[in-house]
């Protein structure tokens, strides 16, 4: 095969402007920023694929379907698993989403490129999925087999304010008290970075949920463990509570004040599980 040149020889022969274009082969790394064409591209697809999934808040009953919230909450990659232009999107448009789901383009399979996605329930109740191709037909038929949320009450916490902007103050603080890790195969315990900014906020008034957030724990910014917390208004006081949701393939655990609270077992697509369900779809993508 015939090598590359050396990056002392691309100096030599390439003009400043074919050199910042060269710059990847030369040191054998892609450039940070794909074009925007392509970051286009992915985007109508990852939507394309979105639109294809149905979640249902209650099993067997259509009129339940969740809509589909028409921008993604959070674009991201993740270079320790090779996958780029991935995105994170919610089906419902009032109070706590019913679900959210992860879509994942991973150009270097071994056998052709693909996307993954992966499904999480936010529902305190059993949700159902349909994914349905125009090539193909029918291709993903799920049922929850429990709730997403199991949530419970932050007792030593105190009470929500009575103001959005110092409700946020307080989710962030107890945001804090949480870590999370992930265990792979390969690379053993991960510590995982809680991202500061929520990706989503809401309110149900008529679900006595007076504020609402999801934050997330990341490898990169590749979200693993989703953090509802959300202050509740209940007969004698408004109290916080919290849930949290597998958003990898990955074992997790999650600590509370340094006690482990919450964990999930590994779940390598394609895998279901009792609230969280992942595959593979076959990409007709570019990979270049």
């Amino acid at each position: 095969m015939k090598s590359l040149p050396t990056r002392q020889a691309c100096r030599a022969t390439a003009p400043v402007s074919v050199l910042l274009l060269l710059m990847g082969i030369c040191t054998g790394e892609e450039p940070e920023v794909r074009p925007e064409e392509q970051r286009a591209a992915h985007l109508a697809r990852m939507k394309e694929l979105a639109a294809s999934i149905h979640v249902y808040a209650a099993p067997g009953k259509k009129e339940s379907e969740a809509k589909l919230v028409s921008e993604p909450v959070l674009r991201y990659g993740d270079n320790t698993r090779k996958n780029n232009e991935s995105s994170l999107w919610i089906w419902g448009s009032k109070g706590r989403p019913s679900a959210i789901v992860a879509i994942e383009f991973y150009p270097n399979r071994p056998k052709q490129s693909a996307w993954l996605f992966e499904i999480a329930s936010l529902s305190a109740e059993r949700i159902s999925v349909e994914r349905i191709s125009a090539e193909r037909g029918d291709e993903l038929a799920w049922t929850a087999k429990e709730p997403g949320l199991k949530l419970q009450t932050i007792a030593d916490a105190d009470p929500p304010a009575d103001k959005p902007v110092r409700r946020l103050a307080q989710m962030r603080d107890l945001r804090k008290r949480f870590a999370a890790h992930e265990r792979e195969t390969s690379e053993g315990r991960i510590e995982l970075r809680p991202l500061t900014s929520p990706l989503y906020r809401y309110e149900d008034v008529a679900s006595a949920v007076i504020d609402g957030a999801i934050f997330s724990f990341a490898n990169g910014t590749n979200p693993e463990v989703l953090l509802v917390l959300e202050a509740h208004k209940t007969k004698d006081a408004a109290v916080w509570r919290y849930g949290l949701a597998q958003m990898t393939g990955a074992a997790v655990a999650v600590q509370l004040d340094g006690k482990q609270v919450w964990e999930r077992g590994e779940a390598d697509p394609p895998a279901v599980r009792e609230s969280y369900v992942n595959g593979w779809i076959p990409s007709e993508m570019p990979t270049k």
